[in-house]
């Protein structure tokens, strides 16, 4: 299990990186949504094509880098209450079949998706803005990424439930190691 607990560790920054991409993306959103509300009220003119930018760039690498963190923190909703009633044996079970159901949805999501990104790629697909085209196809592929960060955060719960004794939806690493 300590070996597992190592690239989970390493697995965590991962998920971190994305985190602080989300973060980014999130403040460079706030500063470019309240640029153009400034000069909007202040000059009457605002800047061109800014929903669409806002819409197409900073809302993607706001929700997807950061998807396998929120996953893995237990945001989510899970079947936790209904759970605790069930003995440690019977939660496996359940918890064995939802994560194999889970990656086998994931796994389409992130085929179908990886799929779209390289036909967006191929027809170098863009979006208009103000009279401009703008390039969206790189943005496709951390749509496949944030599904396969989870799928590998499925993998370790699954990996945890098989070496541990005491079942869980979480894969926990020990704040003191």
């Amino acid at each position: 299990m300590n070996g597992v607990l190592n690239v989970y560790k390493y697995f965590n920054w991962i998920k971190l990186i994305g985190v602080w991409i989300s973060g980014i993306s999130l403040f460079g959103m706030m500063l470019f949504i309240t640029v153009d509300v400034f000069l909007r009220n202040t000059g009457g003119d605002t800047i061109n094509g800014g929903f669409e930018i806002v819409q197409n760039y900073f809302m993607p690498v706001l929700v997807f880098p950061a998807l396998a963190y929120m996953y893995s923190s237990n945001v989510l909703p899970r079947m936790d209450l209904l759970m605790d009633r069930f003995q440690n044996k019977t939660k496996k079970i359940f918890i064995f079949g939802m994560i194999i159901v889970e990656l086998f949805i994931l796994v389409l999501m992130t085929q179908f998706t990886w799929d779209y990104a390289m036909d967006g790629l191929a027809r170098k697909m863009s979006f208009p803005a103000a009279g401009t085209l703008y390039p969206i196809y790189p943005l496709f592929f951390l749509i496949p990424v944030g599904f396969a960060l989870i799928i590998v955060e499925n993998l370790f719960i699954l990996i945890r439930n098989l070496l541990e004794k005491e079942p869980s939806f979480l894969f926990k690493i020990e704040r003191n190691s």
